[in-house]
């Protein structure tokens, strides 16, 4: 397993990461013109970010630098937002700095909703990349170290990673004396953390092997809940079904409009009650 004096950050591995993973979604479930692409310069909203907006956010020149040439997932205006792993989406940054510079949102507010309970530590060169506003997930991108924090991580992967995790513990590089600082080791310790690029090729796995399912083209759950109403019961293995009955996983094989279409209609019939957009 990688230690952290073995892994360093590079922009443009995240930047590439972060797009593959985009394109692989894309090819299985999600509508290509929900990825929207920086222009070349970088996003304005965050390139030219009112002074107030950059102190209030806090954080280093490379975190900027990142979240204004990642690809984003439009943020939905119907309100049913698409997910990018199970009852989660990753945040859309370019949109969170306009609403910031437009003053209808609080920058603090927006890292409370990215970084959960991460955000009390105030680490500049961390941000957070899902919006864990209404659900656990949370993903803190760490420039300084190269790696991601998987929050809210299931137990069936924490415990069988299809990637290695980071092998040191974290608690070795806290302070016992400063209070704050045993407690970001003991946030950072429950959470796994891989290299970026692992992280990436960790949640593509769970796709992979149907253990994330999409049940339409914004919405995903998982084999990991844990409280199913009885009505939902047989809802995912009947889905998983359908995906390998149209090619899944293999991508030469596999018929992606065909298969989000009968996954719909098998819903629709089955499971009214269940949002499958």
């Amino acid at each position: 397993m990688p230690e952290l004096e073995d892994v360093s950050y590079s922009f443009d591995e995240c930047v590439a990461a972060v797009r593959d993973y985009y394109a692989f979604l894309a090819k299985m479930y999600m509508d290509e013109s929900e990825i929207v692409d920086p222009p070349e310069g970088g996003w304005p909203s965050i390139v030219n970010a009112k002074p107030e907006t950059l102190e209030g956010f806090g954080k280093t020149p490379e975190v900027l630098k990142l979240l204004a040439h990642l690809p984003y997932v439009r943020e939905a205006s119907d309100g049913h937002d698409v997910n990018s792993l199970p009852q989660a989406r990753f945040a859309a940054w370019h949109e969170i700095f306009d609403w910031v510079n437009r003053d209808q949102r609080e920058i603090g507010a927006c890292k409370e909703m990215t970084e959960g309970c991460f955000r009390p530590f105030e680490v500049p060169h961390a941000v957070g990349l899902s919006r864990v506003d209404r659900w656990e997930t949370t993903l803190i991108l760490d420039t300084e170290l190269g790696i991601i924090h998987y929050g809210g991580c299931p137990g069936p992967i924490r415990h069988n990673p299809s990637q290695e995790p980071i092998l040191d513990d974290f608690y070795d590089y806290a302070d016992e004396e400063d209070e704050a600082d045993w407690h970001e080791a003991e946030w950072r310790a429950d959470a796994p953390a891989f290299t970026i690029p692992a992280f990436f090729e960790l949640l593509k796995d769970q796709f992979r092997e149907l253990k994330f399912v999409p049940i339409g083209r914004r919405t995903v759950t998982d084999v990991y809940v844990t409280h199913i109403h009885p009505s939902m019961e047989g809802l995912i293995p009947m889905v998983q079904d359908i995906y390998r009955q149209h090619g899944w996983p293999d991508l030469d094989r596999y018929r992606k409009d065909e298969c989000i279409a009968a996954v719909q209609k098998a819903i629709r019939e089955k499971y009214p009650s269940e949002p499958c957009d």
